[in-house]
């Protein structure tokens, strides 16, 4: 039964070529399992499904919404610095209020998905200060810095006005 299992495993180490396979428990080992598979980083060898950014049809006076205070937002707290972005609302998001992604090297643009939850539960002030948050993890994009909720980040909420934290009350 282990030998069957370690078998296993060590055919679906050699399919994902993400790892070394272990070393074999018996004393022979075979002419593939004694060469070393190349380390590589997750995100080069993880096949992911293509991101399909979509609004609900019935969402698009609320994405035009968006979009105006993006703008507005851009010219008053970023000086229009930042590059005009695709804008979308989300109604599978569950856990987040938003999310900023970056664009892809495949040619998907970067986007800001704002949670269609969050629109319906909270007051449009809160919906606008997630949309300036996720334009902060944008500014950090465009500027080379790493997404994050760090010294930077922090820095860059202050001086926009919003808060620094990545979580607010949800009620």
């Amino acid at each position: 039964m282990l030998r069957a299992v370690t078998s296993r495993l060590r055919q679906l180490w050699q399919q994902c070529d993400l790892f070394d396979p272990p070393a074999s428990t018996s004393h022979t080992k075979s002419k593939h399992q004694s060469k070393k598979l190349p380390h590589r980083k997750l995100s080069q060898t993880k096949q992911r499904r293509p991101r399909v950014p979509k609004t609900n049809p019935k969402d698009k006076p609320l994405v035009e919404r968006l979009i105006a205070a993006y703008e507005q937002s851009n010219a008053d707290l970023f000086g229009g610095t930042l590059i005009p972005i695709y804008i979308r609302i989300s109604r599978r998001m569950k856990n987040k209020l938003g999310h900023y992604m970056m664009a892809t090297k495949s040619g998907l643009p970067a986007e800001i998905a704002i949670s269609w939850q969050h629109i319906q539960r909270d007051s449009w002030n809160e919906v606008l200060h997630t949309l300036v948050h996720e334009m902060v993890h944008q500014w950090q994009d465009q500027n080379g810095l790493p997404l994050d909720h760090g010294r930077e980040f922090r820095k860059k909420a202050k001086e926009v006005g919003i808060s620094a934290r990545a979580t607010r009350r949800m009620v």
